[in-house]
């Protein structure tokens, strides 16, 4: 994620004073955990070559379906800045260059696209506002209630549903503040929230006054988070005010799964990418509420159960910038904001047990093409798609469409990109290629921070222009 600056005013804090007594931080700055079982006998993740990829542009006026376009493979694989969205190639990277066999790829495709995709390109979209919040940065449903959470970078909590029943008629009630808990600027502040599956804990990702990452909990009263009363799980130092991540998700699994940057600053300069010794650049998967009750345990199944860092489940990312799972098949859709020239996102299906110990690549690749030196690991898994920074700069990602409002959504990837503001639904065919449709709405530019799924599985779109919307259908 790109810098947001807030634009929302602080609020009387309700502070979050709370940490877990029976844990302590290690030299890393994480928490140390009781292990609930190291036993795991699972399977190393083959590398995964990137499949063909297409873009499809959004519906024309006359409601006849667009022609596909194939793309060219850009040539320069090399940079060492950040990126800006103002510069790039044109085109779409899904081949490994420098120094390795480059896995089988194709820039143009002649197939036809899954039918989904013609439907789809015949429906047009809109984005209703149903609330403002100040800089809105995640969504959450409390599933006891249904009722839509949200949170604002500076540190509030605001309940969209005061009087229940899911509307969108009352204005959004002020529920929690760690405002003044939170660091402010950069990249830094409340960065997700989460329901436990009991409803019963909303756990907050955030960075503390000193810029450094915290995972908390705090039990519910009713519907009030009590923030005095949270626990801190996972306290991370971070070097650098950028890359944090921040999103938390419980699995089909019961699991806490959480995403965090590889360090910040630029090129990986911290050397956490492919360290999978450290929480930086990993997504991490762990069991909150152990038998025991203290601290947090390693699930059973965790790839590195006996090492450095056995939450981690994934490395090699850059910046996972929101994850989801796919509320019909489990599957784990993760986007991971590139540096100079691509943003990219990966599938990890729940029938291959999200590919545990699966590589995201960074900082040997960015997309599809190589960005630093070094041997291919095994364990390499490449973004079922990528895009080029000509096209936008910093990926944001979605959910799997699984409501019932707009039939031709059904089982499409809704994303976007902070930078441009646009939304794009990617469609997966039976080769494992994507297809992306533009799908004719968007958010002001450098204000696409994230989406949100209620309990019917509609979505929505957060915008730091301190708007929710959520995403319909069109009347023609």
């Amino acid at each position: 994620m790109k810098p947001v600056r807030a634009t929302g005013a602080l609020i009387a804090a309700a502070l979050l004073a709370g940490a877990c007594a029976s844990t302590s931080g290690d030299a890393d700055g994480r928490t140390v955990v009781e292990q609930v079982d190291p036993a795991f006998a699972g399977t190393t993740p083959v590398v995964t070559a990137p499949p063909a990829l297409r873009t499809i542009p959004p519906a024309p006026e006359t409601g006849e379906a667009p022609a596909m376009t194939s793309e060219a493979d850009p040539a320069d694989t090399t940079g060492a800045t950040e990126a800006t969205g103002t510069t790039g190639t044109t085109g779409t990277a899904n081949t490994a260059g420098i120094g390795d066999a480059a896995p089988a790829s194709s820039a143009s495709q002649t197939s036809a696209p899954p039918a989904a995709v013609g439907s789809l390109a015949q429906t047009r979209f809109a984005l209703v506002p149903v609330a403002e919040v100040p800089v809105p940065i995640a969504l959450a449903v409390k599933p006891d209630t249904g009722q839509r959470y949200v949170a604002s970078l500076t540190g509030q909590v605001w309940l969209l549903d005061p009087t229940g029943g899911g509307g969108d008629a009352v204005a959004p009630q002020l529920v929690a503040d760690i405002g003044s808990k939170v660091s402010q600027g950069c990249e830094n502040g409340l960065l997700g929230i989460a329901f436990a599956p009991d409803g019963d804990e909303l756990y907050l990702s955030y960075t503390d006054t000193a810029r450094n990452s915290r995972i908390a909990a705090a039990p519910m009263d009713g519907d009030i988070p009590q923030t005095d009363r949270a626990r801190i799980l996972v306290a991370l130092d971070q070097p650098a005010c950028n890359h944090n991540g921040g999103e938390v998700q419980f699995g089909p699994d019961g699991n806490l799964w959480i995403g965090f940057g590889d360090g910040g600053g630029a090129n990986d300069i911290y050397d956490q990418g492919q360290d999978r010794d450290t929480l930086l650049g990993t997504l991490v998967r762990i069991d909150p509420d152990p038998p025991s009750g203290r601290g947090y345990g390693i699930p059973v199944g965790n790839p590195y159960p006996s090492g450095g860092a056995p939450e981690v489940w994934a490395y090699g990312a850059r910046n996972p910038w929101r994850f989801s799972f796919d509320r019909l098949t489990g599957d784990l859709w993760i986007a991971d904001v590139g540096q100079n020239r691509f943003e990219e996102i990966h599938v990890l299906l729940a029938a291959d047990g999200w590919s545990p110990g699966a590589n995201l690549g960074w900082p040997l690749f960015e997309g599809g093409e190589r960005f630093s030196s070094g041997d291919t690991p095994a364990d390499l898994v490449f973004p079922v798609y990528t895009y080029p920074h000509p096209e936008g700069c910093s990926v944001t990602g979605g959910y799997v469409y699984r409501g019932s409002a707009i039939a031709a959504l059904q089982g499409t990837y809704v994303f976007g990109d902070y930078c441009v503001g646009a939304l794009w639904g990617l469609v997966r065919g039976q080769d494992g290629g994507a297809e992306r449709l533009d799908l004719g709405v968007s958010v002001p530019r450098d204000s696409l921070v994230s989406f949100g799924q209620d309990a019917d599985g509609e979505l929505y779109v957060l915008s730091a222009a301190d708007t929710v919307f959520r995403l319909e259908s069109a009347t023609l």
